[in-house]
């Protein structure tokens, strides 16, 4: 038996690829804590793995503004990815127990700093794309803090880092929740491994609705916005008028941040606040999204088209590589009613979506997921 710390936070997409790590590595036997944010607690104990919380408060990202993108970053910033915070509660939670392999998300810069100067292996987690950390908007977004992030590698005894990637190629290993076939052009670092999507993961809900899937006399479609606040009441509400015009059966889920009773929907949609999506996708014809990567992924997986109508973050990405390989469309999000009909009705109607969504499907298949990484991080723990 190992014994395995696996750090994180709350951001909902992030949550599926580490929880089903955690699981398969208790299911392996092995000895599994994870630090994060108080609101995961029931779900880590549900798949029984220690938990302690990020002295942080539990609504950590509250906004006043959540279409005010600049502060959004430097919320990001200083709350999570340079966070001196969490910093210091990864290097307590070292110092109390023992562990062979650290796990750490790839956005948990700091928490990366303290971890390697540990002297243990170390592992990172994308649940983005590679490939937006490598260079692009989101890098130029967070260079402000590179000078934090040096100023706390000199603290700990670690040489400067150039680059935000850097701190990622310095880890003995950096897994990536997405197949290379998806971003086929990220330049993937000798110590990246791609375990591709984590399809199995364990529910992000402790309770979830139920609702009587699509008979086959219309095609289903799934509208599933961020699980977040990101100020999506507006499209999600285009949206929903949108497929109401539409032949369809639809299904909507809100996540927490939306309440299903403000959502007007015609007769043939259902508003609820969360159902797994494994449950609805092989029924599903069109999955109508933000492009958040696990939604993508688990479209994909199950070879399902996406319309995408990116809000921020990693989106803009994921749904622009969609649309290039050819698996769906991308729509901006003040795209008006008419129009994202008119982009659904296009996608459920174009053969040649359908077949690269189902060829990326068995593309998916070929990854091992979670079952991989666990794979490799007992090999850590057996080296060290």
């Amino acid at each position: 038996m190992a014994r395995y710390l696996i750090v994180t936070w709350d951001g909902a997409g992030n949550l599926v690829p580490t929880l089903g790590i955690a699981r398969n590595l208790v299911e392996a036997g092995h000895d599994v804590r994870i630090l994060g944010h108080g609101t995961i607690a029931g779900r880590a104990a549900g798949l029984g793995a220690r938990f302690t919380s990020l002295a942080q408060p539990e609504d950590w990202d509250r906004m006043d503004d959540p279409d005010d993108f600049a502060a959004e970053v430097e919320l990001l910033m200083d709350k999570l990815c340079f966070s001196s915070e969490i910093a210091t509660d990864v290097a307590a939670e070292l110092d109390r127990e023992p562990t062979d392999v650290v796990v750490v998300d790839c956005m948990l810069f700091s928490a990366l700093n303290v971890a390697q100067a540990s002297g243990l292996p170390v592992a990172t987690l994308f649940h983005t794309p590679y490939t937006i950390f490598r260079g692009g908007p989101l890098v130029e977004m967070f260079s402000p803090g590179l000078g934090r992030l040096n100023a706390q590698r000199t603290e700990l005894g670690l040489p400067p880092v150039a680059t935000l990637g850097e701190v990622h190629d310095v880890c003995d290993v950096a897994f990536v929740a997405a197949p290379l076939e998806f971003e086929p052009s990220a330049g993937d670092a000798p110590n990246v491994v791609r375990i591709g999507p984590v399809l199995d993961a364990p529910s992000l809900a402790t309770t979830t609705d139920k609702v009587d899937l699509t008979d086959g006399s219309a095609p289903a479609v799934l509208v599933s916005l961020s699980t977040t606040e990101q100020g999506q009441a507006g499209l999600l509400q285009r949206i929903v008028d949108a497929v109401a015009a539409l032949p369809v059966c639809a299904i909507v889920t809100t996540g927490p941040s939306i309440d299903p009773a403000t959502v007007t929907a015609g007769a043939n949609t259902r508003v609820v606040s969360y159902i797994p999506h494994a449950e609805l996708l092989p029924s599903t014809s069109l999955v109508i999204t933000h492009a958040g990567l696990g939604t993508v992924m688990a479209a994909l997986g199950h070879g399902v088209p996406l319309l995408c109508l990116p809000m921020g973050r990693d989106q803009f990405f994921n749904a622009e590589q969609v649309q290039t390989l050819g698996a769906g469309r991308m729509l901006m999000p003040d795209a008006d009613v008419s129009t994202i009909a008119d982009a659904a009705r296009a996608v459920l109607d174009d053969a040649s979506c359908r077949a690269v969504a189902k060829q990326m499907a068995i593309t998916i298949s070929g990854y091992g997921g979670a079952s991989d990484a666990v794979n490799v991080l007992e090999g850590l723990a057996v080296a060290r």
